[in-house]
């Protein structure tokens, strides 16, 4: 009697924790980033975390041209693995891809399908004066510079000048004359006074 109940409770021990100790055996991916069927512009790195530490991550980057654009080996940090992304990403459907030994041993796989969007590009607004036809601007005329000066009325300083000779002429033939009269004068009075004399 005694065995009997000893064994039912043994059976019930571990019918009750072998759920439990199966649930935490297989270590589950809690999140990610980017998180399934996300949306982004851009992609730097791929970050898996786990529900315990793994072992051997693996980690594909499936893009919509069948490249894989993961970028090297992926690293653990405590639960979390992180893969880095080669760049950048074309718009379209990818697909991150892993495989990790669970802390019980057994191997894990699984998906997290995401988008990468085309980044959106602000439409120019055409300006006012670039919109308006601008008119085209006419050369000014050019003034036209004589080649020659134009000639200089000389005939009012000519005749100017003409007027300073003749004066100065006239003056000197009045002087002339004026010194010939009185020479003849002293020869005249010269020869009357003998004469008065005799």
């Amino acid at each position: 009697m005694l065995f009997r109940r000893t064994a039912a409770l043994i059976l019930l021990a571990t019918a009750t924790l072998w759920p439990a100790s199966a649930a935490q055996a297989h270590d589950v991916l809690k999140s990610s980033n980017p998180k399934e069927n996300a949306k982004v512009e851009s992609l730097t790195e791929v970050v898996l975390e786990f529900s315990n530490a793994v072992r051997f991550p693996k980690v594909v980057v499936n893009g919509p041209d069948d490249r894989n654009y993961a970028w090297g080996e992926a690293e653990r940090d405590g639960h979390k693995v992180i893969q880095a992304v080669s760049g950048p990403l074309p718009a379209g459907k990818y697909v991150i891809a892993y495989r990790i030994v669970s802390s019980d041993g057994h191997p894990r796989t699984g998906e997290v399908p995401f988008t990468v969007t085309a980044p959106d590009t602000p439409t120019p607004e055409p300006s006012e004066t670039a919109g308006a036809a601008s008119p085209s601007a006419s050369p000014e005329p050019t003034p036209v510079v004589a080649s020659t000066p134009p000639p200089v009325d000389a005939a009012p300083q000519s005749s100017t000048e003409d007027a300073d000779s003749g004066g100065g002429g006239g003056f000197l033939i009045l002087a002339i004359g004026v010194g010939v009269v009185a020479v003849a004068a002293v020869v005249m009075a010269t020869r009357r006074k003998p004469g008065k004399g005799d």
